[in-house]
């Protein structure tokens, strides 16, 4: 029955596939003109990720349900992570820039969205040190573009969080960045893209799929010098507002 569906499903997840290619081509491209007429501005990156990660979410069948993130005009954003369709929700309510490898650069089309929307590429040097990163993350956030950095360092199924990573707590205690816990849950947990799974096998079968529905938590802002306890504070946070989404609680 299953691999049926999966049949009659295809069409639909290779338009939304086509859709995702077009969308982000179509993105940098305006972006590139943009950047090239009048330079990088926070108005440039907010219209980018905001329009690539709505487009993507709409076409795709993504349906949201949120509440009202802090009124904090500096932050970095913490979600939980669940697989590649967050990068579209992050991108779609809150604007933030992301953190990637620097060989990405080598890409002529990743470069270009890295541009328009403040990647903050570090190197494999710099991913190791937490001096070097923790700079960039600061100069990106005194320009007033957020930042979100996953903390569980992975995709983890759930029901709730896997042990969070040190280095991205030690960066906002030492800056006095707030954090802002994010919890981002899928109704159907299968929707995850965990393991071994392939990114083609599973979002075929993923946006195969008429609908998605997602609900997503902004937490309280948390400054602490002392990582070992931002990074305690922002996982309860987490799991706090995930436990509630999965318990019915509003």
């Amino acid at each position: 029955m299953k691999t049926v569906q999966a049949i009659l499903l295809f069409p639909l997840a290779l338009f939304r596939l086509l859709f995702v290619a077009a969308a982000s081509f179509y993105v940098v491209l305006v972006g590139s003109v943009w950047l090239m007429l009048f330079g990088f501005s926070r108005k440039l990156q907010n219209w980018s990720m905001r329009t690539w990660g709505r487009s993507i979410l709409f076409v795709c069948g993504v349906k949201i349900k949120r509440n009202d993130i802090p009124d904090t005009d500096n932050f970095i954003l913490m979600p939980n992570h669940r697989g590649y369709l967050d990068i579209f929700i992050v991108a779609a309510n809150t604007p933030a820039a992301f953190v990637a490898k620097a060989e990405l650069k080598k890409w002529p089309f990743l470069k270009g969205g890295g541009r328009i929307s403040h990647t903050i590429f570090v190197s494999r040097s710099e991913l190791r040190s937490a001096i070097a990163t923790m700079g960039k993350i600061k100069a990106s956030v005194s320009k007033g573009i957020p930042v979100a950095l996953f903390p569980e360092g992975t995709s983890f199924k759930g029901p709730l969080t896997r042990p969070f990573k040190k280095g991205s707590f030690k960066i906002a205690a030492d800056t006095g960045i707030p954090v802002i816990p994010m919890a981002i849950h899928f109704k159907d947990e299968d929707d995850a893209w965990v393991g071994n799974d392939t990114f083609i096998g599973h979002f075929f079968r993923q946006m195969g799929k008429p609908v998605t529905f997602v609900t997503i938590r902004y937490g309280t802002p948390l400054v602490n010098n002392d990582y070992k306890t931002l990074q305690q504070e922002t996982r309860e946070q987490i799991d706090g507002m995930l436990t509630e989404i999965i318990s019915g609680i509003n």
